[in-house]
């Protein structure tokens, strides 16, 4: 079975980065910077991460979810630190990565 990385994305962020064909935001209002990485949990911790890190963001967020073989697949490399996934390159938005993105509140 794939294993699945979560983003979490503020929805204007994440639709403005279709025309690009990647996103390259590494937490909110952080860009990726080559040799950074893009912020990224498990699954089970998504609800944590909204109620820490977003809890004062009135705007409409995303639950992103990222296949981290079809990451490899992009070349992007899926690293952990302290049991906390990195995404070390941009996100393709294409269907091989971008398994899933489900709207969720702050």
């Amino acid at each position: 079975m794939d294993e699945i990385v979560c983003h979490i994305a503020i929805a204007d962020d994440w639709g403005m980065s279709r025309k690009f064909g990647e996103y390259e935001v590494a937490t909110r209002g952080m860009p990726w910077e080559p040799g950074g990485h893009i912020r990224a949990c498990d699954p089970a911790d998504v609800a944590d991460v909204v109620a820490t890190v977003y809890a004062d963001v009135r705007l409409p967020l995303l639950r992103i979810d990222c296949s981290v073989e079809g990451l490899a697949r992009s070349g992007i490399e899926v690293t952990r630190v302290d049991g906390r996934p990195r995404i070390l390159g941009p996100i393709p938005m294409n269907a091989d990565v971008v398994v899933g993105e489900h709207p969720l509140t702050a």
